[in-house]
């Protein structure tokens, strides 16, 4: 491949460059920063205040307040100061806030690094469970790519999602099925980051229905817990769910240049045109689906494959994807990078262009929404041929594979 002539040695350390600039220019931004702030009137750790003040929310015995956003935006003012103008509202399910209650007892500041530390600790152990290589080299690797960058910045739960996914891959690899399926159920603080894992499980029933009742029981029981402890805000969730998390992305205030998804795609494709984008992305989310399934077809004796595959296919389907959440990329990353170590001259390009494109897709939305009112973000098209590439790849080298086992 012709663009892997371009990934020198000597250029190689151009994404260092990179990384180590976005990393000190944030934390400049903070130090130098009013109060909680940061240099662009962000509060420090952006999302992370609304985790926060759901912790305190229950340390404070106001359960009640979780979903009504007029406590919590007075509470994050109250937490971060006069300086903060806009709000974070906490719209996970209410379990996720019992995470934060400890974090909420200590002061905001020293409460945020202690959950970055926390999540950089997730990372690195993220790759010890995925059997990395060089764990240390890969860690060190992730943090120059956006998304990671965006999860801890963003003060996110992103880099628990990757551990957590891990973390399931490392115990059914083990078959340890049914504490998978426990170990996934976790992950439904963010219910449509499980829809490739659970429509894999569908297709290997057969194999793997013990990791399917496992998620299916932790899911009941995550479920049965916060009705049974925090009744009335679990109702409040549901409806929160039902009327407002569907249309946010349409809200005026909802950063859609940070949205990397095919809803969001379209959305910003054809604003005004509601329907007719919902249905395209629909219909392209059911095309990865097929595409899928044969892919899990020709490559059933390959459990690292498809496992990759699933995750890949979570960010293709998922209505609501943040630049964050294509952190659990790092997973799908690392395993075809060793199944398939004949193949790096591939990746490396292909990584790269995954790379490049995190970092410039969303400023380039942002700029074009400026001037004219639609927008394409291009991380969605460079995705897709990514993926059909790889997916063209792996496919063909696994009918090789079969032919030398038949001869």
């Amino acid at each position: 491949m012709k663009v892997n002539s371009l990934l020198t040695p000597r250029r190689m350390i151009y994404p260092w460059i990179t990384g180590a600039v976005l990393w000190v220019t944030w934390l400049i931004s903070i130090v130098l920063g009013p109060g909680k702030m940061d240099l662009a009137g962000q509060v420090i750790g952006t999302d992370y205040i609304q985790f926060y003040a759901s912790g305190a929310t229950i340390l404070h015995g106001n359960d009640e307040y979780l979903y009504e956003f007029a406590y919590q935006s007075q509470l994050e003012q109250a937490v971060a100061g006069p300086e903060l103008t806009s709000f974070h509202a906490f719209i996970t399910p209410p379990f996720l806030a019992w995470l934060f209650v400890p974090f909420s007892v200590v002061p905001y500041i020293p409460s945020f690094i202690i959950w970055s530390i926390l999540g950089l600790c997730f990372l690195f152990a993220s790759f010890k469970l995925l059997s990395a290589e060089q764990p240390a080299k890969s860690f060190l690797w992730s943090l120059t790519w956006f998304p990671i960058f965006a999860a801890i910045s963003f003060g996110q739960n992103s880099l628990l999602t990757v551990f957590l996914f891990s973390f399931t891959y490392y115990l059914w690899r083990k078959d340890k099925l049914l504490a998978a399926g426990l170990a996934s159920s976790l992950l439904l603080f963010k219910p449509q980051m499980l829809l490739g894992i659970g429509i894999f499980l569908l297709f290997e029933f057969r194999k793997n229905w013990k990791t399917l009742l496992g998620l299916s029981v932790g899911g009941v029981t995550l479920a049965g817990l916060s009705f049974w402890l925090m009744p009335g805000e679990s109702k409040a969730y549901v409806e929160l769910a039902r009327d407002f998390l569907l249309r946010l992305i349409s809200s005026e205030q909802f950063p859609i240049w940070h949205l990397h998804s095919l809803r969001g795609f379209w959305l910003l494709l054809l604003p005004g045109h509601v329907s007719l984008a919902e249905g395209i992305s629909l219909i392209l989310s059911i095309g990865g689906i097929v595409a899928f399934y044969y892919f899990w077809r020709r490559n059933r004796n390959e459990p690292g494959t498809l496992f990759a595959a699933a995750i890949c296919l979570t960010i293709w389907i998922s209505p609501h994807a943040m630049i964050y959440d294509w952190s659990i990329l790092l997973i799908p990353a690392v395993l075809l990078w060793q199944r398939y170590s004949e193949m790096r001259n591939l990746w490396k390009p292909l990584f790269a262009s995954i790379w490049i494109v995190s970092f410039i897709s969303g400023p380039l939305t942002y700029i074009q929404l400026k001037f004219i009112p639609i927008a394409i973000q291009i991380s969605i098209p460079i995705l897709f041929l990514v993926y059909l590439t790889a997916y063209g790849k792996v496919s063909s080298k696994g009918s090789d594979d079969k032919n030398l086992a038949i001869i």
